[in-house]
């Protein structure tokens, strides 16, 4: 399994962020993309993964994920490659379709309905592969139209590509582009643009079950992720979200003693998750999972 430390924190020092998670065991180090949503103002992402980058040496390096509507898609190819080589070949390229609203209405842009946003999602999957693995991209869409003959700096190799995917539409289009799948089995609880913490525990396990049937029906080699939601003991919060959750509740034991979580995640390996991306409540989380996995 693994685990990869989603950093959500606009106020520590991410190069030493990383290096902590790095001498913790931690397989990945990731950044959100967000400015802010109902819970937080999030860091800059470009500049956090650079900082993570040159703050780490052999934990590889993601971003959970890049927002597609706040970027162009010859951009985030643009700015893959230049990680990809100064973190010497550890950069996992994360590209998300976008699902806040506010943050995007709050800055003067238009927050597309669903099928648009899938639309968009495919076409910037297919003009990003086309820039990492030629740097050109030759495309006329419906929402984008490239003319790019040279675009870098370009690596023997490319970094992989990493995706959110959650309806079944997204998953027929967008998964035969990606390396790496994370299943956004929370889509029921982020469906109106804002993240739903009574939604999320009501989500029943078999609905990852589900997920995974689905998937593989379109890409049966990628490895496969789940975004995990969490939080410890330590903080007062956690015991609420645990106190909502049914018995049979996908996320609802991701809150809990750092054992408990990490017996959860565990867990999820039987039914072909291969990696998390633990997004905790609490910083000191991560430091506590990490314990538990020792």
């Amino acid at each position: 399994m693994d685990f990869v430390a989603n950093l959500m924190d606009l106020n520590v020092d991410a190069a030493e962020w990383g290096a902590a998670r790095e001498a913790e065991g931690w397989d990945v180090v990731g950044v959100a993309d967000h400015l802010r949503t109902g819970l937080r103002a999030y860091p800059h992402m470009w500049v956090t993964a650079t900082a993570l980058a040159l703050g780490t040496q052999k934990v590889k390096i993601t971003t959970t994920f890049a927002n597609n509507l706040f970027r162009s898609p010859a951009e985030f190819a643009q700015g893959a490659l230049a990680l990809q080589k100064l973190s010497n070949g550890r950069f996992e390229a994360g590209l998300g379709a976008g699902w806040a609203r506010d943050e995007l209405v709050d800055t003067g842009r238009e927050y597309p309905p669903p099928g648009e946003r899938v639309e968009r999602y495919v076409e910037a999957c297919q003009i990003v592969r086309s820039i990492m693995a030629t740097g050109s991209s030759h495309h006329d869409g419906t929402w984008y139209q490239m003319n790019i003959d040279e675009l870098g700096p370009l690596t023997d190799s490319p970094p992989p590509l990493v995706g959110s995917l959650g309806g079944p539409r997204m998953m027929r289009e967008a998964a035969p582009l990606l390396d790496i799948i994370e299943l956004k089995a929370a889509t029921a609880a982020t469906r109106e643009g804002a993240l739903d913490v009574a939604k999320l525990v009501a989500i029943p396990s078999s609905r990852l079950d589900e997920m995974v049937a689905q998937v593989r029906e379109h890409n049966a080699d990628a490895q496969l992720a789940l975004f995990v939601l969490c939080g410890t003991t330590d903080d007062p919060r956690a015991k609420g979200v645990a106190d909502m959750a049914p018995d049979d509740s996908l996320y609802g034991p991701f809150f809990g003693e750092p054992h408990q979580v990490l017996d959860a995640v565990a867990a999820l390996e039987d039914r072909g998750i291969t990696r998390v991306t633990i997004s905790p409540f609490n910083l000191s989380a991560f430091e506590a999972i990490a314990e538990a996995r020792r």
